[in-house]
């Protein structure tokens, strides 16, 4: 299984993400950003113990009336989430490989070193940070039982409209189902325990990083323990809600896959690497992808042009806008009124209802975000793709 998007801020994924560039100075922008990634999961503690220096600041300004009511020893406390942060450090200093690196890092030796060390003075940019706390969160709905209910409203539409209009069964190949923002993988990787030859595409490297961890380093179910919510105090309803252990994965993909099974990973940004695969994919299966486009027209005519004729297309998500509020960004912000008859050109859209989803939510919190995402299944007609956009 080769391991070659809405996180923690309730937004869809980082929007100022820096893009796989390759060739000349390329490469080296392309190194400097993923070993910007791998620096972010080992500083996690560093901006982990400035929130809880912070947390221990408030309790301790309580006077002691309030603390009489509160009932709950600080320090104790304190600790508690301490020892959940750790775990959590432990895990993520597991994630940086050189392996999963678009350009070279040199020697073995030397590229390991070079994601596992951080550089003096080295400061995380808040995105980055961000970013990680978003990945933990992103673990469990892809890849915890705690994430069924996500996975069920999500994924499993998508997989329903392809069993029912492209089943694997009846072919002389296993039909090609391309996965773009796949996040962890786990739509992919369940497409391919049904039987489909299913790739996922992903752009951010922290997913990447997090997806090769759990496909090719698992060596069992719940093998694991992460603590996704030991910084979130808003919005608990237990006291201790936010020191809940999640355990990864719920089901072990190097045991779960016959070693035949097609199952594979590409990096990068979609357009620039599916422009030149004309009708290769049987199908496609976007699952809150649409709205991460600058462009919506550029992924609709990609789309159109990587799909065979007679081949499926199936959606969910709503239309957030991944670049709305990106300063120096272009956006171009389309009500689905106006984007479905983009789709129809090279379309004809057999199934369209409302359905409701949610992201990365605590499902034991107080507050989730609901989507009342756009869900179709459309079938690939004979008009060529063309035109160009401005991405």
């Amino acid at each position: 299984m080769p391991a070659d998007g809405y996180p923690e801020s309730d937004d869809e994924t980082d929007s100022d993400e820096t893009p796989h560039v390759r060739g000349g100075d390329g490469d080296s922008a392309e190194k400097q950003h993923f070993l910007e990634v791998c620096y972010s999961f080992l500083e996690y503690g560093t901006d982990a113990f400035h929130d809880l220096g912070r947390m221990q600041e408030n309790v301790q300004s309580l006077d002691k009336e309030d603390m009489a009511m509160w009932k709950v020893p600080p320090v104790p406390w304190y600790t508690e989430i301490q020892r959940r942060v750790q775990v959590n450090l432990e895990f993520l200093r597991m994630l940086p490989n050189p392996e999963v690196c678009g350009v070279d890092l040199g020697n073995e030796e030397d590229a390991w070193q070079l994601v596992n060390t951080v550089p003096a003075g080295h400061r995380v940019a808040s995105r980055n940070s961000s970013k990680v706390r978003s990945t933990l969160r992103q673990f469990v709905r892809d890849w915890a039982k705690e994430g069924q209910a996500e996975r069920m409203a999500s994924y499993n539409p998508l997989i329903s409209a392809l069993l029912k209009h492209l089943p694997p069964k009846g072919h002389g190949r296993a039909p090609s189902v391309l996965v773009p923002g796949c996040g962890l993988a786990r739509l992919p990787f369940d497409l391919v325990r049904l039987g489909y030859a299913a790739q996922g595409n992903e752009f951010s490297y922290h997913m990447l990083l997090g997806t090769h961890l759990i496909l090719n380093r698992s060596e069992k179910a719940e093998c694991f323990n992460i603590f996704p919510f030991a910084l979130t105090l808003a919005n608990r309803k237990g006291r201790w809600d936010h020191l809940r252990c999640v355990q990864i994965p719920d089901v072990c993909p190097m045991l779960a896959l016959d070693p035949s099974a097609q199952l594979s990973m590409a990096a990068g940004e979609f357009v620039e690497v599916y422009k030149h695969q004309e009708a290769a994919w049987d199908a496609m299966a976007t699952c809150f992808f649409l709205d991460t486009a600058k462009n919506v027209f550029l992924y609709i005519r990609t789309i159109a042009h990587i799909v065979r004729r007679d081949g499926f297309w199936t959606n969910i998500g709503p239309l957030l806008y991944h670049y709305a509020d990106v300063p120096n960004e272009m956006s171009i912000e389309l009500s689905w009124e106006e984007v479905r008859p983009y789709i129809c050109k090279y379309f004809d859209i057999l199934e369209e209802e409302s359905r409701v989803a949610r992201y990365t939510g605590n499902a034991e919190g107080l507050s989730s975000n609901r989507y009342n995402c756009i869900f179709f299944v459309a079938k690939r007609n004979g008009k060529p793709a063309e035109g160009h956009s401005n991405p």
